[in-house]
Order: structure tokens, then C-alpha cells, then sequence
């Protein structure tokens, strides 16, 4: 074992010790008994990179636009595995054309079944033989320029690396507040254009290290984490991860000053909570993709957002 897995795997047992020593609940303290036997097995060799998990439902158009600017603003860009679900054969059709477009580039999974999630996304984690693991929705766009390689460099079982997160985000969509910037600290990786902070001591999306939008997670801990709950789609999921949260709180973040990806959540494709959510149909967007359009999405690169979610109008274009 190398001396930089080993010094990352002794500051996070430190934190199992103490949340199993102040736990008073008996899920929980078995929870983190069994996660804390993963982390010290390390059955599994990973290869020092990274690969992306995409969760879609009925959004090919949105999807097209995520992937288009994965290619293109993303350097040296890592492997995705696209996990996806069509409501309809309308929506199924458009997946198909989809899948033309990307041939080769990226690998499709379909959803087995409605209750298919979780083995769907256990399968994918276990096939899964790199270092860290990302997750994005098919909501998300690149809108900056991001080498792929300059997160993979940082140790998951210290800091947990965001796309979505910058100095430029001063709101918090979810809960339609204000979003004060945490107190920053310094570190030893610091290169000038990224920010580190305690997940601990931030207020709103700062204090929330377990996203599924574009975070970067050891592979063993987050699959090691995904066995131990139970779910059955992406927003139950991060829910569900919540619960691993005090493992996660004393971990650095790290981003960079300006957000890489914005989610643009103009519409709603799941019943599991109550966010908040645009006007645009995915629907509407279905017909638009059916009849030959999609997203002009080169037109919200450089945006700048404040807020990791937020309603962006967007224009449609014809396919080339």
C-alpha cells in the first residue's frame, strides 16, 4: 500500500472511530462498522483515474447537451456510463437516436426494470476498476473549460473535489435562499484557481459533500456506501447517501473559483421529492428532439451562474 493511500486511509479511520464512538443509534453504528471493514479489505485494485455515472429519465434533448459539452470542454475526458430509463417508446425512440450519435463514445445502459435502479447502478460501480468515481444528472451542462486529470491528483479519503461549486454562487435554488461563501483555508495543492474549505463550516450547497452533481468519490468507499443502502432512483440515492454524511464533514472540499457545470432544472422527471422545477415539458423538449432539433447549448458556455441549479433560457437549433 502506498504511503499516500495509507496516510488518506488513517485520517478517515480516525473519523469512523469517533462516529462510532458517539453514535447512540443502532443503524447507524452498524452501518459504520461495515463500511469501516470495506475500507480496510482493499479487495479491489484500482487504476489511478476516474470514471462518470450520468442518471437520465426521459430527457435525450437535455442529455445531448450534457454529453456535447462533456466532449468539448472537457481535457483528457474520463469514461461515462450512462444509466438511463425511458417512460415511453416515444422517449425510447429518442434515447435510440441518442445512442447513433454517440456510438462509440459512450456506454448506454438501460435501466432493467422500474424497480431496477440500485442492482442497475451496483452492477455499474462494481465494473468499475478506476480510483474515483463522478456522478452527473442529465440535467447539467459544461460551461467551462476542465482538465479531467486536475482532480484525479487529489487524495477522495481527504478532499472531495466539485464541478458546480465557485465564488460565483451566491444562491441556493433548492431552498430559494441566499448562499454566503464559506471561510476558505489554505493548502499545500493550492495553484491560485481553486478553493478549499471544511464541508463543516459551509452553509447550503457548501456543506453538502455527497452530491450527485459532479463530485468526485473514491470508488471503493462510494460502492462499499451504496451496498449498505437501499433506494430506487438518483434523487432517493443522494438521499440515502445522507446518512454517510458525518463521515464526509470533516473532509476538505476543493473547486474551482468559477463553477465548471450549471444544472439548468427547467423540468421534473421523478416523484421521490418536492423540488422546485422550470416550465419546459420534457415533453415539449421530446418534440423538438423527435422533429430534428436540440439545445443550443454552446450558447450558455462562459455563463455565469449563481447558483449551482438554476432556470437558464435556452435556444433550439436544428441537427447537423
Amino acid at each position: 500500500m502506498s504511503k499516500f493511500i495509507r496516510s488518506g486511509l488513517n485520517f478517515i479511520l480516525k473519523g469512523f472511530d469517533l462516529i462510532l464512538l458517539e453514535s447512540e443509534e443502532n443503524w447507524e453504528r452498524e452501518a459504520f462498522a461495515k463500511l469501516y471493514e470495506a475500507r480496510i479489505q482493499h479487495e479491489k485494485t484500482y487504476t489511478h483515474s476516474a470514471e462518470g455515472i450520468v442518471f437520465s429519465k426521459d430527457r435525450a434533448l437535455q442529455l445531448h447537451a450534457l454529453l456535447s459539452s462533456y466532449l468539448e470542454k472537457v481535457i483528457s475526458p474520463a469514461p461515462l456510463h450512462i444509466l438511463y430509463t425511458a417512460s415511453t417508446f416515444e422517449h425510447q425512440k429518442a434515447y435510440q437516436k441518442l445512442m447513433e450519435i454517440f456510438s462509440g463514445k459512450f456506454l448506454f445502459i438501460k435501466q432493467s426494470s422500474d424497480d431496477s435502479f440500485r442492482n442497475d447502478l451496483l452492477r455499474i460501480l462494481d465494473s468499475i476498476s478506476t480510483e474515483k468515481t463522478f456522478f452527473l444528472v442529465d440535467d447539467i451542462l459544461f460551461i467551462e473549460d476542465f482538465d479531467m486529470k486536475d482532480f484525479i491528483k487529489f487524495n477522495t479519503d481527504e478532499v472531495i473535489p466539485t464541478l458546480r461549486m465557485g465564488l460565483n454562487l451566491t444562491e441556493c435554488y433548492t431552498i430559494q435562499k441566499e448562499q454566503p461563501l464559506p471561510e476558505f483555508i489554505s493548502d499545500a495543492n493550492h495553484d491560485g484557481n481553486k478553493m478549499f474549505w471544511i464541508w463543516d463550516k459551509g452553509m447550503h450547497g457548501w456543506s453538502y459533500p455527497l452530491s450527485v452533481d459532479g463530485h468526485f468519490f473514491s470508488t471503493q468507499e462510494i460502492t462499499a456506501i451504496t451496498k449498505l443502502i437501499n433506494f430506487s432512483a438518483p434523487n432517493t440515492y443522494e438521499d440515502q447517501l445522507q446518512k454517510f454524511r458525518r463521515l464526509f464533514l470533516f473532509r476538505k472540499g476543493v473547486c474551482y473559483t468559477k463553477s465548471k457545470i450549471v444544472n439548468i432544472p427547467c423540468n421534473k422527471v421523478q416523484k421521490e421529492n418536492k423540488n422546485i422545477f422550470g416550465k419546459v415539458h420534457q415533453d415539449y423538449l421530446l418534440e423538438r428532439w423527435l422533429n430534428g432539433y436540440q439545445m443550443d447549448y454552446r450558447k450558455v458556455y462562459g455563463f455565469n451562474n449563481v447558483g449551482s441549479h438554476q432556470e437558464i433560457p435556452f435556444d433550439f437549433i436544428r441537427r447537423s
